[in-house]
């Protein structure tokens, strides 16, 4: 099946251009006039598109908002978006991908410079859902949810943050996790225990980690794990003799927004920049941070 993308813009002209370079490039390409319009044409695809790419000044409903409702939804906000708009100024383009876009592609453009984009993101999601279909089964297997029933319990029950490393003799090995009182009917340990191997099933540490980092997303009922692994360069002292100094940092959340998957995220990228540069961090001020999310 050829790849879907779902282009959301009101120029006729570069829509129609758009479709013959796509169409030449083996891809299939379906339009909308304004965001109104697309989430009409999103709920009457046979499948979800591979990618959105959407303007930002269109009548009726502009591209923000579009992307907020996109967001809203649990089946589209998985897919890769876009902004492609003729705003040029930094804070517009700082706006957009604040909003949690993928990426920001201003006016005019070169078409094979997105292309490339198009195809390598196209490319990273498909793995992350190949890779979250494998995990989110053992997530069935992992989450035990007794008594007392999820409904009973207050959000700031299900915020964890762990700190694990690899070690090729006894696999993964957690470091530090907070805070102590881990719900009994929630095996949390074991949870990011199975995160970490099955990742290493899926994928060859070293394809895991050619762009350095590797986040992962997974979400169970009212439960969100987020898995990032990083190693720490092996020419480095303080790089572990096993395993090329590969560490995982995983939170547990409640399910939250899509659009404050973002703020999560750069906790955990800060965690690892603090595990690389041996600098000195407390888990518990990441844990205070992380449960001020709202």
């Amino acid at each position: 099946m050829k790849p879907l993308v779902f282009l959301v813009e009101d120029d006729e002209i570069l829509v129609k251009n758009f479709k013959i370079f796509l169409e030449m490039n083996d891809y299939e390409l379906a339009t909308a006039y304004n965001g109104k319009n697309a989430l009409e044409v999103l709920s009457s695809l046979d499948h979800p598109p591979d990618i959105i790419i959407s303007d930002i000044l269109m009548p009726v409903m502009d591209g923000y908002d579009f992307y907020m409702k996109v967001s809203e939804n649990t089946e589209w906000s998985r897919i890769p978006f876009f902004f492609l708009s003729g705003k040029t100024q930094p804070d517009d383009v700082r706006f957009g991908k604040m909003l949690g876009a993928d990426d920001y592609i201003t006016k005019p453009f070169s078409p094979q410079a997105l292309l490339e984009k198009i195809s390598k993101r196209i490319k990273e999601s498909r793995e992350i859902k190949k890779s979250s279909k494998l995990l989110e089964e053992k997530l069935k297997e992992i989450l035990k949810f007794e008594e007392p029933s999820l409904d009973t319990l207050s959000k700031a029950d299900f915020y964890y943050i762990f700190h694990m490393c690899w070690d090729d003799g006894k696999g993964p090995i957690i470091l530090e996790y907070f805070p102590k009182n881990l719900i009994p009917s929630l095996n949390l340990k074991e949870l990011t225990t199975q995160l970490y191997s099955t990742l290493i099933k899926i994928y060859e540490f070293e394809q895991v980690l050619e762009k350095n980092q590797f986040i992962m997303r997974i979400v169970k009922d009212l439960i969100d794990a987020y898995a990032l692994i990083d190693k720490i360069e092996e020419n480095l002292v303080i790089a572990p003799k096993s395993g090329k100094g590969t560490f995982m940092v995983c939170a547990i959340t409640p399910n939250f927004h899509y659009l404050n998957s973002e703020r999560i995220r750069e906790i955990l990228r800060k965690i690892a920049f603090n595990i690389k540069t041996n600098r000195e961090w407390s888990i518990k001020e990441f844990w205070e941070k992380l449960s001020q999310i709202k």
